[in-house]
């Protein structure tokens, strides 16, 4: 039997689709779903340019479901997945009828001119995750190191249970010679959350609202993600289709059943 929505799923920055599997497969109960694996660039893509090309594969991903009716189609996006669903729907409005996004925050007022300026003086590079991205470990000599290494973190011991295996298994390669390394490389995910493409998403936001594409937002109450961009800025963008939830930035991995009913509850207002 045909569910009666059909979402696609955008993953976040590093963690591809695999990582997403439990709350996945908690929308199948509510939802045909589809995801492209991964959205990558080629590792010596110009860093101006990787929003563009990851845009593409998205926007290829969802045309692949065009004989969906229009009222069924549904895109979700978590983090920067979210910034590549707003401006997909808004380069096709008539063939989406909602986007929810899940911790993909808008900064608006001070916070965006701010990033602007830090992205036009190169700043973003030296302030932020950019930084953090570049200098974080990325390789291991196995994938039992790999998860040892993960275990400690405490963004990860928020995860559910299952979750680091599934990064794991998902979010990193075999290296020729022995180890594993990031699937992601580190320098592409510095360059995606330096060229950070905040002001196209509040285009796109408005755009899709003038074309009566509903856009909902799910939020973590504890990430710092959110509080950099702006949350009461946030809050009030999305006014009655802002959802909080108890969790940080990662809230898929955090609680995926919960994050799963809460994107089925945005779809239902």
């Amino acid at each position: 039997m045909r569910h009666p929505l059909h979402i696609t799923f955008l993953h976040a920055n590093g963690y591809p689709t695999g990582v997403y599997r439990q709350f996945l497969a908690a929308l199948t109960v509510h939802a045909t779903v589809d995801a492209p694996t991964i959205l990558e660039t080629a590792p010596d893509s110009a860093a101006s340019q990787r929003w563009l090309l990851m845009l593409d594969h998205a926007i290829a991903s969802i045309r692949t479901s065009a004989e969906i009716p229009r009222q069924q189609r549904v895109l979700v996006g978590h983090s920067m997945g979210g910034y590549l669903a707003l401006q997909a729907a808004a380069r096709h409005p008539e063939g989406i009828s909602q986007v929810v996004l899940i911790e993909s925050p808008i900064p608006t007022g001070w916070q965006s001119a701010v990033l602007s300026f830090a992205q036009m003086t190169g700043l973003a590079y030296k302030g932020g995750p950019a930084p953090v991205a570049a200098r974080r470990r990325d390789t291991w000599s196995s994938r039992a190191a790999a998860q040892e290494f993960f275990a400690g973190k405490p963004f990860v011991q928020r995860w559910a249970p299952g979750v680091l295996h599934d990064f794991i298994e998902h979010a990193l390669v075999d290296v020729d010679g022995g180890g594993v390394k990031l699937r992601i490389p580190r320098n592409t995910e510095r360059d995606i959350y330096a060229n950070v493409v905040h002001r196209k998403a509040l285009a796109a936001v408005r755009k899709l609202r003038k074309r009566n594409v509903r856009v909902s937002f799910i939020a973590g109450e504890h990430s710092d993600e959110l509080r950099m961009a702006g949350r009461a800025s946030n809050e009030l963008l999305f006014a009655q289709r802002f959802q909080r939830m108890p969790h940080g930035h990662l809230i898929p991995m955090e609680g995926p059943q919960a994050c799963a009913d809460a994107v089925i509850r945005a779809l239902d207002r």
